[in-house]
């Protein structure tokens, strides 16, 4: 993805751009590191760090003394490592015994989440060059991860094995956001009866995510917050939204505005008309671009200081809105600059909700083909 240095001209925006503040991603590190008390951050930039750009992220977080990323695949570590980086990178998603090398060969930690995989490990490492491992034990996610009675013997296999490192125990709490504590109590009692009385040695025992980070005691998070969507400032609890900053924001220029008659339908399927004589402003930017055809008819975006509605159906590369009768609504031109989410319009929070999601898919969604601009 193409990087600038500074933030785009307003007046004369030619193409969608997200705009990721670097101010916002340093701000909201620094109070994730206070967060994780005496544990270490880890800066999760899976999925292109939540589309803000994988590599820009981990820059950052490097400069700001961050020493464990974690990616999705091995794919992303490779790709953090062609473009530099040396801190340890942990990723989560669960190999098969022939991905193996690729870890070895790119330094990349291990996500041990089965009883097949510890032994796949345990056979295959290198007593030269061990491989570093993370155990995973589900107590309740239900996605991946050994069984918690199983996990004694794996850990003893784990730490027996010459050519394996136990890097680490780990788990990976399901409702941490919640109100509610009684599931994520749950889980941690079967993570800790899963590791009493077993020696896991110099291995980092983490279970910490953005949401337990503030759902949780200081002195129960764990040796690693893995920070993931309070990192790109959307708080999965009221607490951390009044906490952490949103880093990125969606904007995209107007390329067409007409007036419009009672009654002129606007977009495919004709699901919006005209109530009265009206502006209609075409946007530069659709669901190919990441914004959510779902908000067709219940989205709204920032105009110049204001909100107006997104009226008819997004299209693939464009969406209308209504800017209001000539001398009522903003003034708007071509090349003006309308915000789809983040400062200036909605939050990311408040288009997934109208798009019936959630805050890490509205800014995973947004393509590949929408430049990432990055500003101070």
């Amino acid at each position: 993805m193409p990087d600038h240095s500074s933030a785009p001209s307003r007046a004369a925006l030619l193409h969608p751009q997200a705009v990721i503040s670097r101010t916002a991603l340093r701000h909201n590190l620094r109070v994730l590191t206070q967060r994780a008390g005496a544990g270490e951050v880890m800066a999760v930039v899976k999925a292109d760090a939540y589309g803000h750009g994988a590599e820009q992220v981990a820059a950052l977080a490097r400069a700001e003394g961050v020493r464990w990323l974690a990616v999705a695949t091995v794919e992303e570590g490779r790709a953090l490592r062609e473009a530099g980086a040396e801190e340890r990178i942990l990723v989560f998603a669960a190999p098969l015994p022939e991905h193996l090398p690729a870890y070895q060969a790119l330094r990349l930690d291990v996500t041990a989440s089965s009883l097949a995989l510890v032994h796949a490990l345990a056979e295959w490492g290198d007593t030269n060059d061990p491989i570093r491992a993370h155990l995973k034990i589900d107590t309740g996610m239900g996605r991946i991860g050994i069984e918690p009675e199983e996990a004694k013997g794996a850990i003893t296999s784990l730490r027996e094995a010459a050519g394996v490192e136990l890097a680490g125990v780990w788990t990976h709490l399901a409702t941490s956001e919640d109100e509610d504590p009684t599931f994520t109590t749950l889980q941690l009692n079967r993570f800790r009866e899963a590791l009493s009385g077993v020696d896991t040695g110099p291995a980092l025992v983490h279970w910490s995510n953005s949401g337990a980070a503030y759902g949780l005691p200081a002195d129960g998070r764990g040796g690693l917050l893995r920070a993931g969507i309070a990192l790109y400032g959307h708080g999965p609890t009221v607490e951390a939204e009044q906490e952490v900053h949103p880093a990125m924001q969606f904007i995209a220029p107007v390329v067409h505005v007409k007036t419009v008659e009672p009654g002129t339908p606007i977009s495919y399927g004709r699901t919006w008309t005209a109530p009265r004589r009206t502006r209609i402003a075409t946007v530069r930017a659709g669901y190919a671009d990441g914004y959510p055809r779902l908000a067709s008819n219940r989205g709204k975006v920032g105009v110049a200081g204001g909100r107006v509605p997104v009226v008819g159906r997004v299209c693939m590369d464009a969406l209308m809105i209504d800017i209001g009768p000539e001398g009522e609504g903003p003034e708007v031109k071509l090349g003006d600059p309308v915000v789809l989410f983040g400062e200036g319009g909605p939050s990311a929070t408040e288009l997934a909700g109208w798009a019936e999601t959630i805050p890490y898919e509205i800014c995973c969604r947004v393509s590949a083909r929408v430049p990432r601009v990055y500003a101070e």
